[in-house]
């Protein structure tokens, strides 16, 4: 992406594999760590400015998307929340990127579990956030 002031964030549409689109934000610092963000349910690629502006002092790359169905991406129908691993590795290849964390909070915290366990390769460190966890 470009070299855009810490307070602004730029949109850009990443297609999958399967022919669906992904429009994914990014913030912060463009040759930062990156770190993708799954936000709370139902979700927004939308990503604060004062979070921006932290990301760009802190030497990270902020990425968060809509999830499938919501915003500017595509439906996925019979979507599992699993299937975002998929997603994220297909925003990961779009922006050419070896490794990512991820960070989820609340109803993000299961994309980030799942890409955890799914995406050992590309997702080396992974954080949650007042998530939800399996009843009983």
């Amino acid at each position: 992406m470009t070299d855009l002031p810490a307070s602004q964030a730029t949109d850009f549409p990443v297609s999958t594999p399967d022919g669906r689109t992904l429009l994914v934000q990014e913030a912060g610092d463009p040759h930062g760590v990156p770190i993708l963000f799954h936000a709370g349910t139902p979700n927004s690629r939308l990503i604060d400015p004062a979070d921006a502006e932290v990301a760009s002092r802190m030497g990270v790359r902020l990425l968060c998307y809509d999830r499938p169905g919501y915003g500017g991406s595509s439906r996925h129908e019979g979507r599992a929340v699993g299937d975002c691993a998929q997603d994220v590795r297909a925003i990961g290849a779009a922006l050419e990127l070896d490794r990512m964390a991820v960070y989820g909070i609340s109803g993000g915290g299961p994309h980030a579990i799942a890409c955890a366990a799914l995406l050992e390769d590309l997702v080396p460190a992974v954080c949650v956030l007042a998530s939800s966890a399996p009843w009983g």
